[in-house]
């Protein structure tokens, strides 16, 4: 059974928003494109990834499926190597990751937004600034507002 998974691009990195970008024009040009796993490197073809963009009160989760799976010596040269993603953002280098390519062709909504992705699944409870750190799975498939 599919996972949905989810994570924050915030656009105040310059890495992981430099990033999201080229993934968005090739998503645009290809409809696939590449990004790395989660630290474990559970997310698995068939599985869903959220990407949580915009600014502080008015993000938009755009979701993908992943299509393929690809070992991380297939990570692409412009990723960061050596070292975590983003200062504050964990203590391990992210090499180990492996590598999904993700398809905006599936079922699903193509986005949702983010206020309403939280009302209806109870994510983050009352705080109002409340964001996954890394990248998150969401256990309880049953509060998601569209089903896998």
């Amino acid at each position: 059974m599919p996972e949905y998974y989810h994570t924050r691009v915030n656009s105040k990195k310059s890495q992981p928003d430099t990033d999201f970008s080229k993934f968005m024009r090739d998503i645009t040009s290809y409809r696939k494109a590449s990004w790395d796993k989660d630290k474990g490197n559970k997310l698995c073809k068939g599985d869903y990834l959220g990407f949580i963009t915009g600014p502080t009160g008015h993000e938009l989760v755009y979701i993908f499926k992943v299509i393929s799976e690809h070992p991380s010596s297939d990570r692409p040269n412009h990723w960061v190597k050596g070292k975590p993603h983003t200062i504050g953002n964990g203590k391990y280098s992210v090499d180990n990751r492996e590598v999904i390519e993700l398809s905006n062709n599936h079922s699903l909504p193509k986005t949702i937004e983010w206020k309403q992705f939280r009302e209806i699944t109870g994510l983050g409870k009352n705080c109002k600034s409340w964001m996954p750190r890394g990248t998150q799975r969401i256990r309880d498939k049953t509060v998601l507002p569209f089903n896998l």
